[in-house]
C-alpha cells in the first residue's frame, strides 16, 4: 500500500481559559472568599475582601448570561471521503508514530466544525463557588446578619449568583456535546505540533460549499497547500465564538503518544464522570437553595421560634432553653395527646395546665368557647407544627455552619481537578496578567486601612468638623424614627 494522499487525525479545538480566570485569578478569588469568612466580625476589612471577591464572580455571571445566551449553532453533518488505512500493518504503525489520533479503518468521515470554550468550567467554578459560600457567611457573620442595607446588598449579590450558577449549570453540559473533530494532514511532511493555534481562517480555504470538495482540492493543488500554515487543515478552524478571538483557537490533538500515559487534554476520558459530577452538583445546589430559602423565611416572617438566633454561638449558649422548649413541644404534641384519650371521649377534664394553655374563642365575639377535646386537638396541631418548623430551622442553621463549608471545600477540589484535565494554563504567575489582580488587592486593602486610621491622623479641625457632621447625621435620623 503506497502513502496516501492525506490522513484525518481526531483533534480537540478548542478555546483555552481566559487570562482573568486563570489559575491565578481563581485562587485568589478563593482566598477572597476565605479571607471575608476569617475577618467576618471586622466590618471595614471584610467588606474590601467580599467587594473585590464580588466584583470578579459578578463578571463570571455575565459571561455565563451571555454565553447561555448564545449557543453555538452546528451545521449538518458533511460527510467527507478519506484515504484508507487499515488498522494494523507496516504502513499503519509508521503513521501511527506521526499521528497518534490516526483515523482507520473506514473511508467516510462526518464533519461538523465545532469548538470548545473552556470558560464554561472556570465561569461554572466561580460562580458556583460564590453561591454557596453565601451560606455559612450569612450565618457566621453578625455585619450581614445586623445591618439591613449590608444585608440587601448581600442578597442581591445572592442572587446574582443563583442566577449565574443556574445558566452555567444550562451550557456547562453543552461542552461534551461538541461534535468529535477531525484534521486533515499531509503524511509526506513533518508531522503537526501537538498544539496548534489558528491564524485566522481564509475564504480561500473552502473554495467550493462542500467541505468533500474543499479538503480534496486543497490537497490536490500544491500552490493551495503551500499555502497553508501548517502541513493540516482544520475546519474547525472556520467557527467563532462569542466573546472570543478567532485567532485564540486551538487544536491539540486528541490521543497521547504510545509511550505517553496521559495527553494534554485527556477530557474524552473523563467525560465518563461528569453524569455523576451532575447529579453532585445539581443536588448541591438544590439543597442549598433550599436551607437559604428556610433561613430567610426565619429573618422575614413574623415566626417567634425557639431558636433565638441564626448565629451558632447563641444557638450554644442558649441550648438548654432550646431542647427544654422542645421537649414542651414533643410533650404537649406527642405525650400529651396519647395520654388522654379516653378522658376526652368520655368528657373528663383534661388537666388544668393543659386547659390553659389550650384556652381559645371563636372568631365571633360572645359565641361559646371551644370544647376541651376541641382545644386540645389545636393545642397539638399547633405544638406539632411548631416542632417541625424549629426543628427545620436547627438544622438549616447546622448544615450552614458546619456542613455548608465542608461542601464548599469539596466542591472546590473537584472542580479544580476537572479543570486541570482542561491543560495547562496560559500564562505563568510571573506574568503580569496574572499578579496585576494581587497587586490591585493590595492596594485596595491599604487604602481602606488608611482611611480606618483617619482619625489618628487627622488634625483637630478636621475632627471638629467629622463630629459636626455626625450630629447632623444623628439628628436626621432621629426625625426619621418621629
Amino acid at each position: 500500500m503506497g502513502t496516501p494522499l492525506f490522513v484525518a487525525e481526531e483533534v480537540l479545538c478548542t478555546y483555552p481559559i481566559s487570562t482573568v480566570y486563570d489559575s491565578c485569578p481563581r485562587y485568589l478569588f478563593y482566598a477572597l472568599l476565605l479571607a471575608t469568612c476569617v475577618t467576618r466580625w471586622t466590618g471595614w476589612l471584610s467588606d474590601v475582601f467580599l467587594g473585590a471577591a464580588a466584583t470578579y464572580a459578578g463578571t463570571a455571571a455575565l459571561e455565563a448570561f451571555i454565553l447561555v445566551a448564545s449557543p453555538a449553532h452546528h451545521a449538518r453533518p458533511s460527510p467527507v471521503s478519506i484515504p484508507y488505512i487499515p488498522p494494523s500493518d507496516s504502513t499503519t504503525d509508521a503513521l501511527y508514530a506521526s499521528f497518534p489520533a490516526l483515523v482507520t479503518n473506514t473511508t467516510q468521515l462526518p464533519i461538523i466544525p465545532a469548538t470548545i470554550d473552556l470558560d464554561a468550567d472556570a465561569v461554572l467554578a466561580i460562580v458556583v463557588t460564590a453561591y454557596l459560600i453565601f451560606l455559612p457567611l450569612q450565618a457566621w457573620s453578625r455585619a450581614f446578619s445586623h445591618s439591613r442595607a449590608r444585608y440587601i446588598l448581600f442578597s442581591l449579590w445572592h442572587i446574582l449568583m443563583l442566577a449565574g450558577t443556574i445558566s452555567a449549570l444550562i451550557y456547562w453540559p453543552r461542552v461534551r456535546n461538541t461534535p468529535t473533530q477531525y484534521a486533515f494532514c499531509a503524511p509526506d511532511y513533518f508531522p503537526p505540533e501537538e498544539t496548534v493555534s489558528s491564524d485566522g481562517w481564509q475564504s480561500w480555504q473552502r473554495t467550493t460549499p462542500s467541505w468533500n470538495s474543499s479538503i480534496w482540492a486543497i490537497f490536490n493543488n500544491v500552490t493551495l497547500f503551500n499555502s497553508l500554515p501548517t502541513s493540516c487543515y482544520y475546519p474547525c478552524f472556520n467557527t467563532t465564538q462569542i466573546l472570543r478571538q478567532q485567532s485564540a483557537l486551538e487544536a491539540t490533538i486528541a490521543a497521547a503518544n504510545a509511550d505517553e500515559n496521559l495527553s494534554a487534554h485527556a477530557r474524552s476520558a473523563f467525560w465518563s464522570r461528569v453524569i455523576y459530577s451532575e447529579r453532585y452538583i445539581y443536588s448541591l445546589i438544590g439543597l442549598t437553595l433550599l436551607v437559604n430559602a428556610t433561613l430567610l423565611l426565619y429573618r422575614l416572617l413574623p415566626y417567634r421560634s425557639r431558636i433565638p438566633s441564626s448565629r451558632i454561638r447563641t444557638v450554644w449558649l442558649e441550648r438548654r432553653a432550646i431542647l427544654h422548649g422542645f421537649k414542651t413541644d414533643y410533650y404537649a404534641a406527642v405525650h400529651c395527646a396519647s395520654s388522654h384519650p379516653k378522658d376526652l371521649e368520655q368528657g373528663r377534664p383534661a388537666p388544668a395546665t393543659i386547659v390553659e394553655k389550650t384556652r381559645c374563642a371563636l372568631s365571633s365575639a360572645g359565641e361559646e368557647r371551644l370544647s376541651v377535646p376541641c382545644l386540645m386537638r389545636l393545642h397539638t396541631l399547633g405544638s406539632l407544627v411548631r416542632l417541625l418548623l424549629d426543628l427545620c430551622i436547627l438544622c438549616a442553621l447546622v448544615f450552614s455552619i458546619i456542613v455548608s463549608p465542608l461542601t464548599v471545600v469539596a466542591f472546590v477540589a473537584w472542580i479544580e481537578y476537572y479543570i486541570h484535565e482542561d491543560g495547562p494554563a496560559q500564562e505563568t504567575p510571573q506574568q503580569v496578567g496574572q499578579w496585576a489582580p494581587l497587586a490591585s488587592i493590595g492596594f485596595l486593602v491599604l487604602s481602606a486601612g488608611i482611611l480606618k486610621l483617619k482619625v489618628w491622623v487627622a488634625p483637630r479641625s478636621e475632627i471638629e468638623w467629622e463630629i459636626g457632621e455626625l450630629r447632623r447625621r444623628v439628628k436626621r435620623l432621629e426625625e426619621m424614627l418621629v
